[in-house]
C-alpha cells in the first residue's frame, strides 16, 4: 500500500482548531502530550503539568514541529497555507525564514494568508484615538502604558511559575511570548520580500482560499484583534 497523501491545506500554530482536509502543524507540549495520554496523566498528577493544561482537549493527530526549524514538507506541494496568531511569535528573522518556506512548500498559485494582531490598533489605543475593541473588565482602569504592554505580549507580567520543568520548558521553548509586531504595511512588505505578489489586507473571511472559514476565527481578527494578510506564490516562468 503505497503512502497515504497529505491535504493539500496546511494550517500551521493550529492549536485546538483542527479540521479535516488541513495539515495541522503545533509545537506546543500539550499536542505532544495529546499523543502519550498516559505521560500526560502521570504529568498531571505529580504536579509537572499545570491542572488547567491537563484538562484541555487537544487532537492526537496534530502534526507535531516547531516552525522556526523550517516546514517538512516537499516543495510545490500545499494550494493553501494559513497561520493565526503565530508569526509575532517568532523573532523577525525566524519570521522571514517561515515565510520563505511557505513559499517554498507553496504551488504555483497557491495562497498563503496571516493573521496578526495589528500593531497600529493597540497604538491607537494608547494615544486615545480608538479603543480595542470591547475593553475587558480587567483592563479598564489599566493605565494606557500598561494596557499597551499587555496587548504587545511581549512578556508575562509574572515570571514563569509550576513545576521546575514545566517552568524550565517555558523560558527554553519561550513559544507564548511576542518578539515582532506588525501593522498591515509592514506584513505586506515582508510577503513581498519573500516572493509573493498580489499581497494585500483583507477582511473576515474575505479570502482566496475555499474553506477559510473551518480555520479563521472572528474572535482573533474582528473589532481591532488582528490583521489578515494574503499573497500568492507567481507561476514559474518558463
Amino acid at each position: 500500500m503505497g503512502k497515504r497523501e497529505l491535504p493539500r491545506k496546511l494550517h500551521l500554530g493550529c492549536g485546538l482548531v483542527t479540521p479535516s482536509g488541513w495539515v495541522n502543524v503545533d509545537a506546543s507540549w500539550n499536542a505532544w502530550l495529546a499523543k502519550y495520554p498516559r505521560l500526560r496523566t502521570l504529568l498531571a498528577r505529580a504536579g509537572i503539568l499545570p491542572k488547567y493544561l491537563a484538562e484541555i482537549s487537544w487532537d492526537p493527530n496534530i502534526v507535531i514541529h516547531d516552525v522556526r526549524k523550517g516546514l517538512p514538507f516537499p516543495s510545490n506541494y500545499f494550494e493553501a497555507i494559513y497561520a493565526s496568531h503565530l508569526l509575532e511569535h517568532l523573532y523577525l528573522s525566524e519570521a522571514k525564514r517561515l515565510l520563505r518556506e511557505c513559499f517554498r512548500t507553496l504551488q504555483p498559485g497557491g495562497v498563503l494568508r496571516m493573521v496578526v494582531p495589528d500593531l497600529r490598533a493597540i497604538v491607537a489605543e494608547y494615544l486615545g484615538e480608538q479603543p480595542l475593541g470591547d475593553v475587558p473588565h480587567d483592563l479598564g482602569s489599566v493605565r494606557p502604558a500598561d494596557r499597551m504592554m499587555l496587548r504587545l505580549m511581549l512578556r508575562s507580567p509574572e515570571p514563569p511559575s509550576g513545576h521546575f520543568i514545566y517552568r524550565l520548558y517555558t523560558i527554553l521553548k519561550d513559544l507564548h511570548s511576542h518578539k515582532w509586531m506588525y501593522d498591515a504595511d509592514s506584513l505586506i512588505g515582508h510577503f513581498e520580500d519573500a516572493g509573493f505578489r498580489e499581497v494585500r489586507e483583507c477582511g473576515f473571511l474575505e479570502s482566496r482560499i475555499k474553506g477559510i472559514e473551518k480555520v479563521e476565527q472572528a474572535e482573533r481578527v474582528l473589532n481591532g484583534a488582528g490583521i489578515c494578510v494574503e499573497g500568492i506564490k507567481p507561476a514559474e516562468r518558463l
